[in-house]
């Protein structure tokens, strides 16, 4: 079985390579750019919601070593935790909102998607099967978070 980190890291070379209009912060650049650890982070606390049925405790181990209290959580409160230690981090480091923020819509998933399904080791990795809804539901999930 792959990791939990290959549904995040499916998407990444579409969102990179499709992207219009956007520079992060600090780079001096005349291109549209979205750094590679950005490109993940942006979709991972909706793919870790798509994947934690498939491993749970792997999922509840990564939100608590964000330092993200598990215990005594109920199953949907478990379910979230490391969603919500992710986008916890991802504000605390000034990362963009999702997807919207770096400039994609929800006109953009088609393409998204399509670029993604050229990526069949990653989706081949993913610790659950990934078709092209999943891949939707997961886009649509990371446009905005907060």
């Amino acid at each position: 079985m792959g990791g939990p980190d290959r549904a995040p890291h499916s998407p990444q070379r579409s969102i990179a390579g499709l992207v219009r209009d956007y520079v992060p912060a600090g780079y001096r650049t005349r291109h549209p750019l979205v750094p590679h650890g950005m490109s993940v982070i942006v979709t991972a606390p909706a793919a870790f919601r798509f994947t934690y049925a498939s491993a749970p405790e792997r999922h509840l181990r990564a939100a608590e070593l964000m330092d993200f209290p598990v215990a005594g959580l109920g199953e949907a409160e478990r379910r979230e935790a490391l969603p919500r230690a992710l986008t916890a981090l991802m504000r605390d480091i000034d990362m963009p909102n999702g997807l919207t923020a770096i400039g994609y819509g929800e006109r953009d998933v088609p393409a998204l998607i399509e670029g993604t399904l050229k990526q069949p080791r990653l989706l081949a990795g993913a610790p659950r099967g990934v078709g092209a809804r999943d891949i939707d539901w997961i886009l649509r999930e990371s446009m905005q978070y907060w």
